[in-house]
């Protein structure tokens, strides 16, 4: 079975029917199938549902709703093993800490990365599955 954690810019070109939002929206439907396991950082939630949050509360809590109903499993910083690996991604490397936090997710978990078209997970060792160019 495919396993991915999504990056919050993919989950939001989905959301706003972006470039991308297609792919994104076809790995959507194979996790609410079960074909394919995804995962989202709750750092990386916390942003999607921040960015939504200011355009419409109802609208941030409905998404988040829909990403539960989806099969979306939200991992948790409990692990030492995780915060720590975000940690050292973000010393090493020019990326927002919610960028680290989905890299090191994606480390730790041996999945791929759904990105947009960030090229800062360039040479982290993290293989990609990039939506759009």
């Amino acid at each position: 079975m495919e396993r991915l954690t999504f990056d919050t810019e993919a989950v939001l070109a989905f959301y706003f029917g972006e470039e991308g939002s297609k792919v994104v929206g076809e790995i959507f439907d194979g996790v609410r199938k079960r074909e394919v396991e995804g995962f989202i950082s709750v750092v990386n939630l916390s942003e999607v549902y921040y960015i939504l949050c200011r355009l419409n509360p109802g609208l941030a809590e409905q998404k988040l709703q829909n990403l539960r109903l989806f099969g979306l499993k939200f991992i948790a910083v409990e692990d030492d093993g995780l915060w720590v690996e975000a940690a050292k991604i973000k010393s090493g490397h020019s990326l927002s800490l919610a960028d680290a936090y989905a890299a090191a997710t994606a480390k730790v978990l041996k999945t791929k990365l759904v990105v947009g078209s960030d090229d800062e997970f360039r040479g982290l060792g993290i293989p990609l599955l990039k939506i759009r160019d």
